[in-house]
């Protein structure tokens, strides 16, 4: 059978089409995969894309050029993990083709579409949603191989605490990102001598930009997080699909959202516009997270949203290096507490499989 999965971002591509893929060509499919525009890419999503095996490969591309190709895709199945649905409902109208949507946060029930989604909590307000578990999940175990393991290690100081940096997969903001850290990393030695830390990225950093967290004394890393996270003690990272992985390894973590990263965001369409200009930009940007942030009850990790309570420590507005280290500290010296929130969060993740349960519903359709 002929699959074509859509999909758009680091993460999404990543943590969503690759168990997705490798579970549907163990079964002796063809897939398909189609890298929608995202303002969240890194620049690397092809030359990730193309270590996942599929038989064909398109994009990234404009709008315009993507909006006009998949109406001559060749395809059994449409599976959507992650952009614009209208890319979804575009090639399935014109292909007649089923359509199944996986997302985080399941929108209202469409005709013809089967939603999935991670957690029964995230299916509240569509009822015929799927719950299946968390992609992300079975993602985290394709990265635990004996290679992956001989390859990583942390700075060889027995008994200090070793924290694992998450400065996220968008070009803007890493450079914003590492002065900040180095200010933390700066608070932290001072507070714990020989604390440890690496910065963790994909497979898929440029050398030339590792190099230049190298000379920030980050220890950067390129490694599979389900490697890294299971080694560390705990995690500074910003919101996102991270949180979910953090989650999965039962690592604790700060969740640090500063008001001063704003600006990087990218957002799209007239708002993004609008956001970009000197006098309303800022405005409009710190009303939109405000929005966002009460929507799910003040909080800003995934997990915490799941959970409906705190599980990770969370921290955004006026943030600034010294609070996170301060924060960090103050966690590192509550060994009761760090074990109470790695049982929590291993608990919140859920069963493993998720990527047979989906193919096992788009396949039956």
């Amino acid at each position: 059978m002929r699959i074509t999965i859509l999909t758009n971002g680091p993460g999404e591509l990543w943590g969503w089409v690759r168990p997705v893929a490798y579970e549907l060509r163990k079964r002796g499919h063809s897939v398909s995969l189609w890298l929608l525009p995202c303002q969240f890419a890194s620049g690397h999503e092809r030359e990730a894309a193309s270590l996942l095996a599929v038989d064909k490969l398109e994009g990234p591309a404009s709008a315009s050029r993507i909006w006009q190709d998949i109406t001559n895709e060749k395809t059994d199945r449409i599976i959507q993990l992650g952009g614009d649905i209208m890319f979804g409902l575009r090639m399935a109208e014109k292909t007649k083709t089923p359509l199944t949507i996986y997302n985080y946060w399941v929108r209202k029930d469409i005709k013809g579409v089967k939603l999935l989604t991670a957690y029964e909590q995230q299916t509240n307000n569509i009822p015929a949603a799927t719950a299946i578990g968390d992609l992300v999940k079975d993602a985290l175990e394709m990265d635990i191989t004996p290679a992956a393991y001989h390859a990583w290690d942390w700075p060889k100081l027995e008994d200090s605490p070793r924290i694992l940096l998450l400065p996220g997969s968008r070009p803007a903001i890493r450079k914003p990102a590492r002065d900040w850290l180095v200010d933390v990393h700066e608070c932290l030695k001072a507070k714990i001598p020989g604390v440890r830390v690496r910065a963790l990225f994909s497979q898929f950093m440029p050398e030339s930009e590792l190099e230049q967290w190298k000379k920030a004394g980050l220890n950067p890393v390129r490694s599979g997080a389900g490697i890294a996270m299971k080694e560390a003690d705990f995690a500074l990272t910003q919101p996102g699909t991270n949180t979910f992985e953090l989650m999965h390894c039962g690592l604790p973590a700060l969740v640090v959202a500063p008001e001063k990263f704003l600006r990087f965001v990218p957002i799209a369409g007239v708002i993004g516009f609008l956001a970009g200009l000197p006098l309303i930009g800022m405005r409009l940007r710190r009303a939109g997270a405000m929005r966002l942030i009460r929507r799910w009850n003040g909080f800003i990790s995934l997990p915490n949203r799941i959970a409906g309570h705190k599980l990770m420590n969370e921290m955004y507005g006026d943030v600034t290096p010294e609070d996170a280290a301060e924060e960090i500290w103050e966690e590192l010296n509550n060994p009761e507490r760090l074990s109470k929130t790695r049982a929590e969060l291993l608990k919140l993740s859920g069963e493993p499989g998720a990527a047979e349960r989906l193919c096992d519903i788009v396949l039956s359709r």
